[in-house]
C-alpha cells in the first residue's frame, strides 16, 4: 500500500519535473489523478477488510461513475465477462466431484501408497493435491486433503504442522498447471480479449506451471522440511475439531474385507480409520495385530474423525452399528441432522450405558460414538458407563435433538456436517467434467459455453441438487472479479496504464527487459498480501500490457508474469488456503515468512528465466 501510494506521488513529481526541464510531457489529467486514487482507496479497503471485498468492488464502480470515469455503461462491462462464466461454470462443475466423492476417491487412492515414511507422505500429499488443484478451486482441494492429512500425520507419529503448509502450499502451485486451476488465470486471460489478444489456452500455462511445481515439491522435501515448523501436536486435532471418536462397525455376509488382515489398507475408502478392537462371538480382542484375519460377522472398535465414519458407513458389507443413516441418492437433504453434544452436570445419562438406556429406541435418537478427552476407550459403544463432560456423535430429526438436548441435559456444541459422497453419480460427474475440458480444449466449443454446458449437466443429472448450485457458485468472488474488471476498464481508458508503463520504462528500460518483468512480478505478489490473488493481477494487468505494447514486445509475456505472480501468495497466511491450515497447524505469522519466502523466490527465478522462453518478446 504505502510502496503504491510513494508512486502515485513521485509519479507526479516527476512528470512536473519533466514539464519544467522539457516542456516535452504534461501534467497528468485529472482522470489519471482520480482513478490512482480509487485504486488506492481499494488496496485500503481490502487490507482493513472493514468491507467484505464484493463491497469493496461494488463501491470502487460506483466510485467510477460517480466522477464520471466510466459511463454506467461501461462500468458494468465487467459483470458480463465471460471470465464470471467460466469461473461460476468451473465452480459449479468441481462442487459436483467433490459431492460425487471423485476427489476423495482419487486422494486416498494415491494416498494409500505412500505409507508413513514422513518425507514419502509429504511428496505425495503435494502430488496428490496439486494434481486435484489443477482442475479443481485450490480451497476446494486444500479442504478434502485436510482431514486425512491430520489423522494420517496422527498415525505416521507426524506432527500435522509439518504437511499442512506444504499441503496449502501445494494447491497454490497445483493451480499454475493449467488454465482453469485457478479463477486468477481465467480472469487474466479473458480479460486479453480486450486488447484483441488471444486468450490462454486451457493448457498453455501448463509448461511454466510444471517447472514451478516440481521446483516446489524439490524445496519441501529438502530444504523446506527443514524450515517447516514442528510444532506439539497434542491438541491440533482438538483445536481443529477433529475428534477421534470411538464406533463399532458389523462386518456382514459377503463383505470385501472378509479373509483380509488388519491393516492400514482395510477400509479403502477411509483409510484414516484405526481398528482398536474386535468383537468375535464371546472373544474379545484388544488391539489386534496385523496377524488377524476379518471374519463374517465380527464387531470390529474403530476410532477416526466424524468424516471417517461417515464414509466408513458408505463402504460395501459394513455396517455403521448405532445406525448412521446414509444420504438418499435420489432425494434433498432433508431434517436429519448430526450434532456433538457433551454431558452435562446432573444429567440423567451420567453413569448409565446406551444399552441399558435402550436410547435409540427410548429418544429416537442414535449415538453414532463416543469421545472422552484423554481417555482411550476400548469397549463397546453401548457398553461405557457415560460420564459428564463425554462427547456423544448425535444423529435424529433436528426438532428431535432441539427438545430432548434440555430433558437429558445436552449441551449441543455445534452440528457437525460429514461429507455423504453421491458414489453412485461419481462415473456420470467424471463424464461430464472430462467431457467438457475434451470439448474446449479441441475448439468444438468456446471454452466459457463448454463449461456452462457441463455445469448445467451437473443439475440435469443431479449430481448437484439446485441450492447446491448457489452454493458453489461464490457469489462474493463473481461480484469482486467484475468490480475488478471494470475498474482495469477505467485504468486502460483514463490513461492511467499508460502514465504508469512511461514510469516504469523510463526508470527500469536502463536495466533490461527482464527488470521489468521483474518489477511486475514483484509488484503483484506485494499486492496479492492485502488483497486477493484476482484483484491485484486485474490491476496489474492493464499497467503490463500496456508496458509491453509500448515496447513492442509481446504483452503476452507480462501477461502470463502476472498471472503466476499472483498465485504465488506464500509469503503471509493470507490466501484462503493458507487460513484453512493455519489453526490446525498451530502455525505463527513468522513461518509463513521463513518457509514462503525462499519459495517465491524461486518461483520468481523460474518465471524470469522460463516465461520469455515460452512466450518469446518479439
Amino acid at each position: 500500500m504505502y510502496l503504491l501510494s510513494y508512486c502515485c506521488v513521485k509519479l507526479i513529481y516527476l512528470k512536473t519535473e519533466r514539464i519544467v526541464k522539457y516542456n516535452a510531457l504534461v501534467m497528468p489529467d485529472t482522470n489519471i489523478i482520480i482513478t490512482l486514487i480509487i485504486m488506492l482507496a481499494a488496496i485500503v479497503l481490502f487490507s482493513l477488510e472493514v468491507f467484505s471485498v464484493d463491497i469493496v468492488s461494488i463501491l470502487v464502480v460506483l466510485a467510477l461513475i460517480f466522477f464520471r470515469i466510466l459511463s454506467p455503461e461501461d462500468a458494468f462491462l465487467g459483470f458480463s465477462n465471460t471470465a464470471l462464466v467460466m469461473i461460476g461454470s468451473i465452480l459449479i462443475m468441481t462442487t459436483g466431484l467433490v459431492k460425487a466423492g471423485v476427489a476423495d476417491r482419487i486422494a486416498h487412492l494415491i494416498l494409500k501408497k505412500a505409507g508413513t515414511h514422513p518425507r514419502r507422505l509429504l511428496f505425495m500429499f503435494l502430488i496428490t493435491v496439486g494434481l486435484i488443484s489443477a482442475f479443481i478451486n485450490n480451497v476446494a482441494a486444500t479442504a478434502i486433503l485436510l482431514p486425512a492429512a491430520v489423522s494420517i500425520a496422527r498415525m505416521a507419529r507426524l506432527n500435522p504442522s509439518k504437511l499442512l503448509m506444504p499441503l496449502a502450499f501445494g494447491s497454490m502451485l497445483g493451480g499454475m498447471l493449467t488454465l482453469i486451476g485457478t479463477s486468477t488465470n481465467i480472469a487474466v486471460s479473458q480479460s486479453l480479449s480486450r486488447y484483441n489478444i488471444t486468450p490462454f489456452s486451457l493448457f498453455e500455462f501448463t509448461p511454466i506451471g510444471i517447472l514451478i511445481f516440481v521446483a516446489g515439491i524439490l524445496f519441501f522435501i529438502t530444504v523446506g522440511w527443514l524450515l517447516l515448523p514442528d510444532r506439539e501436536k497434542e491438541t491440533v486435532m482438538e483445536e481443529y475439531g477433529i475428534r477421534e471418536y470411538l464406533s463399532e462397525l458389523k462386518v456382514m455376509p459377503q463383505s470385501p474385507i472378509v479373509g483380509g488382515k488388519i491393516s492400514q489398507d482395510t477400509f479403502e475408502g477411509a483409510p484414516d480409520l484405526t481398528i482398536v478392537g474386535i468383537y468375535r462371538e464371546s472373544k474379545n480382542i484388544y488391539i489386534p495385530g496385523e496377524h488377524y484375519t476379518i471374519q463374517d460377522g465380527d464387531s470390529l472398535l474403530v476410532m477416526g474423525s466424524v468424516d471417517s465414519l461417515a464414509r466408513a458407513g458408505q463402504l460395501e458389507g459394513v455396517v455403521l452399528k448405532s445406525g448412521l443413516k446414509p444420504l438418499d441418492e435420489d432425494l434433498e437433504p432433508g431434517d436429519v441432522r448430526m450434532v456433538e453434544a457433551v454431558i452435562a452436570a446432573d444429567s440423567m445419562l451420567e453413569w448409565k450405558t446406551l444399552k441399558e438406556l435402550n436410547f435409540r429406541h427410548t429418544y429416537g435418537l442414535s449415538v453414532i460414538a463416543i469421545y472422552r478427552q484423554g481417555i482411550c476407550l476400548r469397549e463397546k459403544v453401548g457398553r461405557i458407563l457415560l460420564r459428564v463432560g463425554d462427547v456423544l456423535l448425535i444423529q435424529g430429526e433436528k426438532d428431535r435433538i432441539n427438545a430432548l438436548s434440555d430433558i437429558l441435559k445436552l449441551i449441543v456444541i455445534g452440528e457437525v456436517s460429514p461429507e455423504q459422497y453421491r458414489t453412485k453419480k461419481a462415473t456420470i460427474a467424471s463424464a461430464i467434467f472430462l467431457s467438457s475440458i475434451v470439448i474446449g480444449a479441441a475448439g468444438l466449443l468456446p471454452i466459457s459455453i463448454s463449461f456452462l454446458a457441463g455445469a448445467v449437466m451437473m443439475v440435469l443429472s443431479k449430481c448437484l441438487y439446485a441450492d447446491e448450485v448457489y452454493e458453489a457458485m461464490n457469489m462474493h468472488l463473481l461480484v469482486l472479479i467484475g468490480g475488478m474488471i471494470a475498474l482495469g476498464i477505467a485504468v486502460e481508458r483514463s490513461g492511467t496504464a499508460k502514465f504508469i508503463a512511461e514510469f516504469l520504462i523510463n526508470n527500469t528500460s536502463s536495466y533490461g527487459i527482464h527488470a521489468l518483468l521483474g518489477s511486475f512480478f514483484i509488484l503483484t505478489v506485494l499486492l496479492t498480501q492485502p488483497m486477493s490473488n484476482v484483484a491485484a493481477a486485474l490491476l496489474i494487468l492493464p499497467i503490463a500490457i500496456h508496458t509491453a505494447l509500448q515496447l513492442g514486445v509481446n504483452p503476452k509475456t507480462f501477461a502470463m508474469t502476472v498471472a503466476i505472480a499472483a498465485s504465488c501468495s506464500f509469503i503471509t497466511p493470507l490466501e484462503p488456503s493458507c487460513v484453512l491450515v493455519y489453526g490446525p497447524g498451530r502455525y505463527r505469522f513468522s513461518d509463513f515468512i521463513r518457509v514462503g519466502l525462499p519459495l517465491t523466490i524461486i518461483a520468481f527465478i523460474i518465471s524470469i528465466i522460463f516465461v520469455p522462453i515460452f512466450w518469446p518478446l518479439k
